[in-house]
């Protein structure tokens, strides 16, 4: 569509803040608002007051909610209950607190790397962050005192379907995407991935797109730092050419899900354990353990159940903790004795505890 040409003549105000010169127009081309570039860069910030006051109020009634709150703590051990049930809510409103100052570090030019790296954290798990941020500032900002938006519930992000909980072993969180601690089931679990990486020769960019994190989460959960869900772990496993199944029970144990299953899940819990002891040959295990090659190839892939005191020996060289797998063998056993396969080997009535 053509441009009608301007008369020469037009001119408007500059709209710079406290800025009165005119701004002649050209007879083509796009319409002209400010004098000069300074203008301009005044007039837009004169127009984003509105979005960093908001974010201003939105860290002041947090701060002010996180002072009232903790003022309310009485450390005597008197009412202990109520401590704890503070310490809930705090959490919540420090989240709030985070999410403003954040908020406001963005309003301020600052960019999202630095960001990150102030709040040592990864510039994607930030991002993430701060998808929930205007609801949350738009809650604290209620125009009620006293009434909050109720929150919108958060889908679980744990495997289909979830397998029960249980009280959770040492070394195991059951926090989606968690940290996971020095040792323990979760850093056994690190350990497999860790021996899966460097078997592969894979860098962590090349893992990253093909499992469809970023390549810091990768290094992060092969370091042991953390401990991904269940679909990136798997697709993580699928990605450096091994059996998911096998990854599955160290994975269920760094989480402190039960580990209740039969037989087969039991042999591939061996195998994962072998995984992360960087999969020494039946030779160096059966030096460990004074048992036969054979024993050994039955307790890995054999159709006869070992019993506990060979499963406990292979868990030890194996720089496992035998306890941990016993609920796991204990669950094996009675479905071996549920189905009158008779195929176990011979076992004591005081290996059940």
């Amino acid at each position: 569509m053509p441009v009608s040409p301007r008369d020469q003549s037009e001119s408007t105000t500059c709209r710079g803040p406290g800025c009165f010169n005119l701004v002649k127009q050209s007879p083509r081309g796009r319409r002209r608002y400010y004098c000069s570039d300074p203008c301009g860069t005044r007039y837009r910030r004169s127009v984003r007051p509105a979005a960093d006051a908001d974010n201003g109020a939105f860290a002041e009634a947090s701060l002010a909610e996180l002072n009232r709150l903790t003022g309310q703590f009485d450390l005597s051990g008197d009412s202990p209950e109520r401590d704890l049930a503070l310490i809930v809510e705090c959490e919540k409103v420090w989240k709030d607190l985070k999410s403003a100052v954040v908020l406001q570090s963005r309003d301020s030019r600052m960019k999202m790397p630095e960001i990150a790296q102030r709040l040592h954290m990864s510039t994607t798990t930030l991002a993430r962050s701060l998808d929930s941020a205007p609801g949350r500032r738009e809650r604290r900002l209620s125009p009620e005192p006293g009434v909050r938006v109720p929150e919108q519930p958060r889908p679980q992000r744990h495997p289909a379907p979830g397998p029960p909980r249980a009280r959770r072993p040492e070394g195991g969180t059951g926090d989606m995407d968690g940290a996971a601690p020095g040792s323990g089931p979760a850093a056994t679990l690190a350990s497999a991935l860790s021996h899966l990486h460097r078997r592969s020769g894979t860098t962590y960019r090349t893992l990253g797109s093909e499992v469809g994190v970023d390549p810091s989460y990768i290094s992060r959960a092969v370091s042991g730092e953390r401990i991904p869900s269940w679909p990136v772990t798997r697709r993580l496993a699928l990605a450096l050419a091994a059996d998911p199944e096998e990854i599955l029970p160290l994975w269920r144990s760094a989480r402190g899900y039960d580990t209740t299953a039969g037989a087969a899940d039991l042999q591939a819990a061996l195998r994962g354990l072998r995984t992360a002891a960087a999969s020494p040959d039946t030779d160096l295990l059966a030096e460990r353990t004074r048992l036969t090659g054979e024993q050994i190839t039955e307790a890995f892939t054999g159709r006869v159940l070992p019993d506990w005191a060979t499963t406990s020996a292979i868990v030890t060289a194996l720089n496992g903790e035998p306890e941990l797998l016993r609920p796991l063998w204990i669950s094996a056993r009675a479905a071996v004795l549920a189905h009158g396969t008779g195929s176990t080997c011979t076992i004591s009535a005081g290996a059940f505890g």
